[in-house]
């Protein structure tokens, strides 16, 4: 007797607009963002710079409703969604949402004329063999909005670009009982002329990042996002903005 078995893995996808309406409301933004500071274990030294993508699950996005950096006072309201709407296809199931948690891209779907900032980030940095620490920051919402004011465009896909974070732990803030540790934070992003584009990188996350044909450049990553986009979606309208969008590019 021979036993056959199948197991369907479980693919994202997002919203595609209801209604004309709808469409004309809604923006798809979408970043990347990496954990690039040092790791000094020497059971891990390699020729590659080491970057740790943050996903959807680990960045928690606020929307702006008031923001008044001379008077340090911010008003808003998380963006995280439980909900989630699953399909069974053939082969796989699908979960739709308006973020998604698995995509290093990070696109979201939001209002096109509203604001957002990232408001808080969760983690867990590899630090070695069988080490891992858990990380955990809320960030400033004036130096967040500042270096990433998350805006699109009512009805389009907009890329706002690669960013990173460096840590610094705060001496003795470690416990022998704990893997948690007290840290400042930096949040910058990726200028076009940034030596970051000159890094020597694993060549397997050198061709996720970018469309290798156009160089290690802004661009090239935005090309990248638009496929991944084509790629999740399949069909429907998010797949549609992004193959125009792409022919644009890569004229």
């Amino acid at each position: 007797m021979i036993l056959s078995f199948s197991c369907k893995s479980t693919t994202e996808r997002l919203f595609d607009p209801r209604d004309k309406k709808d469409e004309s409301g809604k923006t798809l933004v979408g970043f990347i963002l990496f954990d690039e500071t040092e790791r000094t274990d020497i059971l891990i030294a390699s020729s590659f710079v080491s970057l740790q993508s943050l996903r959807g699950e680990n960045i928690e996005i606020f929307e702006v409703e008031e923001i008044d950096e001379t008077r340090e006072s911010f008003k808003g309201n998380s963006t995280k969604n439980p909900f989630y709407y699953f399909e069974e296809e053939e082969k796989s199931y699908v979960s739709y949402s308006n973020s998604a948690k698995n995509s290093s891209f990070n696109p979201n779907i939001l209002n096109g004329d509203k604001e957002y900032l990232i408001r808080e980030l969760k983690w867990t940095r590899s630090c070695g063999d069988k080490c891992r620490v858990n990380m955990q920051s809320r960030l400033n919402p004036y130096k967040s909005y500042k270096t990433l004011k998350i805006n699109g465009k009512p009805g389009e896909i907009v890329f706002l670009g690669i960013f990173t974070i460096k840590t610094k732990v705060i001496p003795e803030s470690t416990s022998l009982f704990s893997n948690k540790s007290s840290f400042t934070i930096e949040f910058n992003q990726v200028q076009d002329n940034s030596e970051f584009y000159q890094r020597r990188m694993d060549p397997d996350q050198e061709k996720w990042i970018f469309d290798l044909k156009s160089g290690k450049n802004q661009k090239s990553a935005e090309i990248k996002f638009l496929q991944s986009i084509m790629e999740m979606q399949k069909t429907g309208f998010w797949y549609n903005k992004a193959k125009e969008k792409l022919k644009t590019l890569e004229k």
